[in-house]
């Protein structure tokens, strides 16, 4: 009897009996066991994970983006956080640095619905959270950033809403997309063909894209049953 194994570290092949060939592939699994893992997963260190939130509602459509800066743009962007060069992130430095970056997360993001722009504003300001560490160097953070804008009223079955994300484009990225509608309104995701965005060109942006299967409604406020109408007239 002959055994072979597929692809191992070194060919293994065994003549005779079965306890020959299960020593054999015994061999093989230890060594697999004892090769080191791999560190950080590194084919991810120079990525940046993009989480997009869409809540859809009657009166506003919700836009949230909480992008998660790997090692490489990690590393990067505390070096520009450290202002004072010391080695640590202090909150002054991270208030600054958002106040600095606020204008430009408005204006590299936009909302388009129907195939029509839609001016998106901020809902809240941004935040950094460094998770747990406040030194320079590699590491990992979250920037969460929320704008919104008012649902248009002329939103049909069928529609698209498109949000057009153009932040950092020279780093490669992973993305996702998740939508919640309220009001009634049921919307279903169009996934891109590959969630790994390479950096794109200039202008270009990275498309997150939902359908419209049922627009929102405004809802019908209550109103109390038999009420009398109060007579308004002099006594």
């Amino acid at each position: 009897m002959i055994l072979c194994t597929a692809n191992p570290p070194a060919a293994v092949c065994a003549r005779g009996s079965h306890a020959v060939a299960s020593l054999g592939l015994l061999v093989w699994l230890t060594s697999l066991v004892s090769l080191p893992p791999a560190r950080g997963h590194e084919v991810f260190t120079g990525f940046v994970q993009h989480q997009v939130r869409l809540v859809a509602g009657a009166r506003h459509l919700d836009v949230t983006l909480d992008l998660t800066f790997f090692e490489d743009g990690s590393e990067h962007e505390r070096e520009h956080l450290d202002a004072d060069g010391d080695g640590r992130i202090r909150r002054p430095e991270i208030d600054a640095y958002l106040r600095q970056l606020e204008p430009a997360l408005t204006e590299k993001v936009r909302l388009v619905v129907a195939g029509q722009r839609v001016p998106l504003l901020s809902l809240d300001a941004p935040r950094l959270d460094l998770l747990g560490n406040d030194r320079t160097g590699r590491g990992h953070h979250r920037l969460s950033v929320f704008l919104f804008a008012p649902t248009p009223a002329a939103l049909l079955p069928g529609d698209e809403v498109v949000i057009e994300n153009r932040l950092w484009p020279n780093l490669r990225a992973l993305g996702t997309l998740a939508v919640e509608g309220k009001d009634g309104a049921r919307f279903e995701v169009r996934p891109p063909a590959d969630p790994f965005f390479p950096p794109t060109r200039p202008g270009e942006a990275r498309r997150f894209t939902a359908r419209c299967l049922q627009p929102p409604r405004m809802p019908v406020p209550n109103t109390p049953t038999n009420v009398q109408p109060k007579d308004h007239s002099p006594p």
